[in-house]
């Protein structure tokens, strides 16, 4: 089996990639150390409702402390990240927010062939203005919506390097609640357990064929009939390959399709086509760029009975020197509104460009600007914006 690693999931909750400096840590023995970090950010945003109409710029501070805490123990790993975000705007208190969230993981290697891991983060957090299930014209009479996120997930990966086959399986648990806007969202409150196992086939040294099938059970929590209507479960099955070429490029493919069922027998399932793609290519150790796009669905925060959504994205980044770094950045994004009545559509187009300035390797100060640019055929969620944002991050 490879030298000791945190599953993937768990290398989401509790990466030190949280930081985009590079962090030493404070070493507090006995394996563990202790990474504590820090962002300011001054943004101005030239349509912070994400509105058609009447659009209202302003200025946001966010200020962003956190702290991992990272522990070795030679066949057990485990971490626990916490962060906090203090957002001020300039022109309207009412847009003030604190975010907070707490995310923990461990990782065990049971024998040369087995790995688990286990997995639990809370979230406290909000949507801007012109986001969830306040958009349109009518988002600046409206407070942000609040809600809290708690997930838990447990890994199992059965398997070895020298292996012909490997087989991982998960189950993760995800709930959502809202706690304002009672009149938008309390339909909206709902759980999802989601399990499936990925088979992975050796081609090559450096690519193996993967096989994965996984479903998600979604409930509401309130007993109303736009709630009870969007309860089911959906599968989904894919089949593609990843590889890792060294010095050239890693990524991983998979295609199949995604199938929605609903616990109300008046309502039709619903099938797509499915993908999950990310590819990063390194033409040269100072230059990287990442591709990816999937088909994935979502609870609606809207009609319809679900929102079936297509991503993509592309970034370079170039490394010019030590100290200086700049990339270029793109991205489509569609919602289908599902079973919807007015058959709403949206796209989005954003673009982008960033420069990082690294005078030390514990300090970042970074400049990005972002258009853009959405279309609906319901024109009050259309909208424009540009984003500025000075930044510094510092870690130690």
């Amino acid at each position: 089996m490879k030298a000791w690693k945190l599953s993937p999931l768990a290398v989401a909750l509790i990466s030190i990639n949280s930081y985009a400096v590079e962090p030493v840590g404070v070493a507090l023995g006995n394996g563990l150390t202790l990474l504590p970090g820090v962002k300011l950010n001054v943004e101005n945003n030239s349509n912070i409702y994400s509105t058609e109409k009447n659009e209202q710029s302003d200025t946001i501070t966010r200020l962003t402390p956190s702290l991992n805490l990272l522990g070795d123990f030679g066949k057990t790993q485990a971490g626990v990240y916490y962060q906090a975000e203090k957002g001020v705007y300039s022109a309207d208190g009412d847009d003030d927010y604190l975010d907070q969230k707490i995310n923990a993981g461990v990782s065990h290697e049971i024998s040369s062939r087995q790995e688990i891991s286990a997995t639990a983060s809370y979230n406290d957090a909000h949507d801007d203005r012109g986001a969830g299930t306040v958009e349109g014209n009518a988002a600046a009479a409206i407070d942000p919506d609040e809600y809290e996120e708690v997930t838990a997930g447990l890994e199992y990966l059965y398997g070895a390097d020298s292996a012909v086959g490997n087989v991982t399986a998960y189950v993760d648990s995800y709930q959502k609640r809202y706690s304002n806007n009672k009149d938008l969202t309390l339909d909206r409150d709902h759980n999802k357990i989601n399990y499936g196992a990925i088979l992975s086939l050796t081609a090559s040294p450096d690519a193996e064929f993967i096989l994965e099938a996984k479903q998600t059970d979604i409930t509401y929590s309130e007993n109303t009939p736009t709630a009870t209507a969007r309860e089911g479960y959906e599968q989904r099955m894919f089949a593609g390959m990843r590889w890792d070429i060294t010095g050239a490029t890693t990524g991983e493919i998979k295609i199949g399709r995604s199938t929605r069922f609903f616990d109300d027998k008046d309502i039709s399932s619903n099938m797509r086509v499915a993908w999950e793609a990310d590819l990063t290519w390194e033409p040269v150790t100072y230059s990287t760029v990442v591709l990816s796009s999937s088909q994935s669905s979502n609870e609606t925060n809207d009609a319809g009975s679900y929102i079936a959504n297509t991503y993509s994205s592309a970034s370079w980044d170039h490394e010019f020197s030590t100290y200086y770094t700049a990339g270029i950045s793109a991205s489509i994004n569609s919602d289908t509104y599902v079973d919807d009545a007015a058959g709403r559509e949206d796209d989005s187009v954003t673009y982008g460009i960033n420069g990082t300035y690294s005078p030390m390797t514990w300090m970042d100060v970074t400049l990005d600007y972002s258009r853009t640019d959405k279309t609906s055929n319901i024109s009050d969620y259309e909208y424009n914006s540009d984003v500025v944002v000075l930044g510094l991050s510092l870690a130690l």
